[in-house]
């Protein structure tokens, strides 16, 4: 075949053939619809950029390409040109070429997570993702969606300035009370924040490459460089299920006793902002080294000049605060930027709530997305909580569009979302209040649930259960050294 089967002679190391071994798997090999396809050639020259490929091979990425296209049907001829013939795999199943960590850090997936069982598989022929692009895809409605997005840019732009403006001109000056520039500080970072959050969904050419990207770091608590697979590539795609690993990111929080927890995560944080971010550029930017992030260096060096210059920035920020002795101003707003973005970043869907264990096969895209997403309001006006939220006010239409390139498209796209839903008999839930029914909730769980060990199919409680168990938490060594670690980890990069 011309174009077909060559999956297994690309390449070198785990491309080529081994003597006897015949063809093994490798990283330009991706699963689609039941079947493997050898993306060498494809991925350089993707549309889209490279990087949405980098760390996502020999993954089931079927959902990337039935959510993240306006029109799936048009790659049938690309993904023909590219597809694997598995009689050079001595016929094995297309599903045994799934790496069983996705090439994801371990510390973010549950326990005996495998993928080959516990990704979730979708049917496209289910027609709700139909009919709610033929309400989308009209003249009228596509006008509005470019609109929107245009708006939304603009926007952004002037967010920054503000925020530049408040974090150095007003400071220096001290036109401003210290709670107010404290509270301008966590809305001008919060929706900073949320505009990276979306510009990390668009092409190389939209965000990628593009100035947006790297304000996902501004509230201190994300990493941009990883934002494109962790964020984009393994939450959205596998939402609420066991591979969604935004489930498990913050799990390490909740090893730390509770004394301590605020304290030892500040601390990290820190670290990560003052000088984690700069030195893991570095290594991002050679990406000569072993494992996971070595597969981060394609696009990767266009990547770190952009996100450089936004913990320049930031750490510019901290400086400057110091020479104008309102260093007690800066740690204040860190401090509540952090731990409200923390809490932020978990509200948009119920991860704390355990559910029973069950098979996620052949679920409908659309729907399974509407019930397994959560819209929050601060204002209750759609195109301020939008930002209040970090992006993720209108968080539904979101998750079943994740492609489209702004909030204010979501926003002008929700009524065509809900129609969908109505028709399919799908409830739409009320939108919930950010602080009273998410934030204040989540922030009383992770400060006050006992120390722990994520396990299946129950954690490991460190201290043992009530009063006794408070005291005991706090009594083991190798927790607390632990926890130090994790600091130190912070200020070197090796958490990022």
């Amino acid at each position: 075949m011309a174009d077909k089967g060559k999956g297994g002679d690309k390449g070198k190391g785990k491309g080529a053939k081994s003597k006897g071994k015949g063809p093994r798997p490798h990283a330009n090999h991706y699963y689609i619809d039941g079947k493997v396809y050898d993306f060498s050639e494809w991925k350089n020259i993707h549309p889209g950029g490279p990087a949405f490929f980098a760390v996502s091979y020999q993954r089931d990425i079927s959902a990337a390409v039935h959510a993240y296209h306006a029109y799936p049907e048009r790659l049938t001829p690309i993904l023909e040109k590219y597809e694997v013939n598995m009689a050079d795999f001595d016929n094995k199943e297309p599903r045994e070429i799934l790496t069983q960590d996705m090439n994801a850090p371990a510390f973010i997936l549950p326990p005996n997570f495998d993928a080959r069982r516990d990704v979730p598989t979708y049917d496209w022929d289910k027609p709700f993702m139909g009919k709610l692009r033929k309400k989308l895809f009209t003249p009228e409605m596509q006008r509005k969606i470019r609109a929107a997005d245009k708006a939304f840019d603009v926007t952004a732009a002037c967010l920054l300035a503000v925020h530049v403006f408040v974090s150095f001109p007003a400071l220096y000056l001290n036109i401003l009370p210290g709670w107010l520039w404290i509270v301008l500080q966590f809305l001008t970072r919060t929706s900073l924040a949320g505009v990276g959050h979306y510009f990390c969904h668009r092409k190389a050419g939209d965000g990628q490459s593009g100035w947006g990207l790297y304000l996902f770091d501004m509230q201190y608590v994300g990493a941009s460089t990883v934002l494109s697979d962790g964020h984009v590539m393994l939450h959205h795609l596998y939402t609420e299920t066991p591979a969604d690993v935004k489930r498990t990111v913050f799990n390490f929080m909740i090893t730390i006793p509770r004394l301590l927890r605020v304290p030892l995560f500040t601390a990290q944080k820190f670290g990560e902002f003052f000088t984690g971010h700069l030195l893991r550029q570095k290594d991002y930017a050679t990406a000569y080294e072993h494992g996971f992030w070595m597969r981060l260096k394609i696009g990767c060096k266009k990547m770190c000049k952009g996100n450089r210059g936004i913990h320049s920035l930031m750490v510019a920020e901290f400086l400057w605060a110091a020479l104008c002795s309102k260093i007690h101003l800066w740690f204040l707003q860190f401090f509540f930027v952090v731990w409200i973005s923390i809490f932020q970043i978990v509200a948009s869907h119920d991860f704390e709530v355990v559910r029973e264990d069950q098979e996620y096969k052949n679920l409908d895209w659309g729907i399974f997305q509407i019930q397994h997403a959560l819209d929050t309001y601060v204002t209750g006006i759609k195109y301020i909580d939008i930002f209040l939220s970090a992006g993720l006010s209108c968080h539904r239409a979101h998750h079943v569009l994740p492609y489209q390139k702004s909030g204010f498209a979501n926003i002008v796209s929700e009524e065509c979302v809900k129609e969908t839903c109505k028709e399919f008999g799908v409830e739409w839930a009320p939108a919930r209040n950010l602080i009273l029914d998410r934030f204040l909730p989540l922030m009383f769980h992770y400060l006050t649930v006992p120390a722990q060990i994520p396990a299946h199919p129950k954690a490991i409680i460190i201290g043992g259960g009530g009063v006794k168990g408070f005291f005991l938490e706090h009594l083991q060594p190798d927790v607390i050294i632990k926890g130090l670690k994790d600091v130190a980890r912070g200020f070197s990069g090796a958490s990022i």
